[in-house]
């Protein structure tokens, strides 16, 4: 049986997602990521005059695509395939990251005074907004950040999709190192708190230290959800980076639900292969076991 996969597509339209989503019904992916943030119609706009004092993170106006969204929502469906949707803030990743627990302990601020001090006057930012949209267009799925939102956002974004039947990944991402087995805990921990349905942590291999400590993640985490499988959330926990590509094999191996894969229309991070490059790695490494 071969391990979920997640194409995630970006650089690209709209229009080319129908394409996208027959493709990975053809290389038996169970899940299609829709990275708004990256999708030209629905990417916020670099252009001053799209960020104005109403529109201050320069988003477009999301009553003009959300038909062709609900279109495609509907067309995966029609072929077996779980959408997820992703729209990340344009700094995220850059700086450290620091769990909840973390925070309180080094007294560090939480949220937008972090990262999203351009939505002002307002508490969840209109990329967040959207996804609630896209929930209501019956999205299955939507990818939030556990360490840069509020919580008062987090929780009411869970509380809201969950009413609407859809699913919520809490996300953790740093692309300039790891983070640590304890950090990766506490926010595992911070996750299961808020009621996610699933955790995602990627950060950056640098190193063949690295990689192994990805592993040694995916284990811990594991075994704390197999002390209450109803309790906690499944995970996603992988590296990032060239050096990282082996760990999204090895993560699967290691419980990791799924794992992410590029589309014909290139990657949307650092270190993701093609489902047939993935699928070869994950053979090879089962059979050397």
């Amino acid at each position: 049986m071969k391990p979920r996969t997640c194409l995630s597509i970006g650089n690209t339209g709209l229009s080319a997602v129908y394409d996208a989503v027959d493709y990975a019904k053809s290389k038996d992916a169970e899940f299609i990521e829709l990275r708004f943030d990256m999708i030209s119609e629905t990417a916020p706009s670099n252009n001053a005059q799209d960020k104005s004092r109403n529109n201050p993170e320069g988003y477009f106006h999301k009553d003009a695509v959300l038909p062709e969204i609900k279109k495609i929502i509907s067309y995966a469906k029609s072929k077996g395939i779980k959408t997820i949707g992703t729209n990340r803030y344009s700094s995220y990743g850059a700086n450290g990251c620091f769990s909840f627990l973390e925070k309180q302990r080094l007294g560090k601020p939480s949220g937008l005074e972090i990262a999203e001090k351009g939505a002002r006057g307002a508490l969840e930012p209109e990329r967040i907004k959207f996804l609630r949209a896209t929930i209501e267009l019956g999205i299955d799925i939507c990818d939030i950040e556990l360490d840069i939102l509020e919580r008062k956002v987090i929780k009411n974004f869970i509380e809201f999709a969950h009413s609407k039947k859809s699913r919520v990944i809490l996300s953790v991402h740093d692309f300039n190192r790891q983070i640590g087995l304890l950090d990766a805990v506490r926010f595992y921990l911070d996750s299961s708190y808020f009621d996610a349905d699933y955790f995602k942590l990627a950060d950056t291999v640098v190193s063949e230290e690295d990689a192994e400590s990805i592993s040694e993640k995916n284990i811990k985490i594991r075994s704390i959800k197999m002390t209450d499988e109803t309790a906690f959330p499944e995970f996603i926990v992988f590296g990032m980076g060239e050096k990282g590509r082996i760990t999204r094999a090895l993560s699967v191996i290691y419980g990791s639900y799924l794992a992410y894969c590029s589309s014909p229309y290139g990657i949307t991070a650092q270190g993701q292969t093609t489902p047939d490059e993935f699928y070869k790695t994950v053979g090879f490494l089962e059979i050397s076991a």
